[in-house]
């Protein structure tokens, strides 16, 4: 019995331990990296989503980066005007609906174009949430009130690629 006891303390202690270990850092991307592996990973999912064969996906990505461009440009021009940024991004769906409607072939891809990098960047944020609450839960913050600071990256996992990867 005490042979059992034994091999199963050591058994999860090394689980523990092997949860814990984080892999060589030389082949990670940096903090700054990270939004580079975002894109990446976005780009992925859309791909996926959209169902592009490689001649679609060729005519489909310039198109989509710039559309990207410019939504990213408006929200930054108009964060404090929600009316005006609503308006403004109708203005770039309407501008941009046909160009997709070409590529794409129908109406049903070109709305799961539009809506795939929100439900992207949704389940990105679930993932976040989820990862801070196990980290929270592992001692990671003490009572809630100590937890990420700003910029910090959160827990170390999110600073590995493969926490992007985990949740595709």
């Amino acid at each position: 019995m005490k042979k059992y006891l034994l091999i199963l303390t050591l058994f999860c202690s090394v689980q523990i331990f092997a949860q814990e270990a984080e892999p060589p850092q030389e082949n990670l991307p940096e903090e700054k990296g990270n939004s580079q592996v975002i894109e990446t990973l976005k780009t992925a999912y859309i791909t996926k989503e959209l169902n592009l064969t490689s001649e679609e996906a060729q005519k489909f990505w310039p198109v989509y980066n710039e559309y990207a461009n410019e939504v990213k440009k408006v929200y930054s021009e108009f964060k404090d005007d929600v009316v005006a940024l609503e308006e403004k991004k109708v203005v770039i769906l309407k501008k941009y609906q046909e160009n997709f409607k070409k590529i794409l072939g129908n109406d049903d891809r070109v709305r799961k174009c539009f809506s795939a990098a929100p439900r992207f960047h949704q389940m990105l944020r679930k993932e976040w949430k989820r990862r801070v609450e196990m980290h929270r839960q592992n001692g990671g913050g003490q009572g809630g009130k100590q937890g990420f600071k700003p910029g910090s990256g959160g827990p170390s996992c999110f600073k590995k690629a493969g926490f992007f990867l985990a949740i595709i």
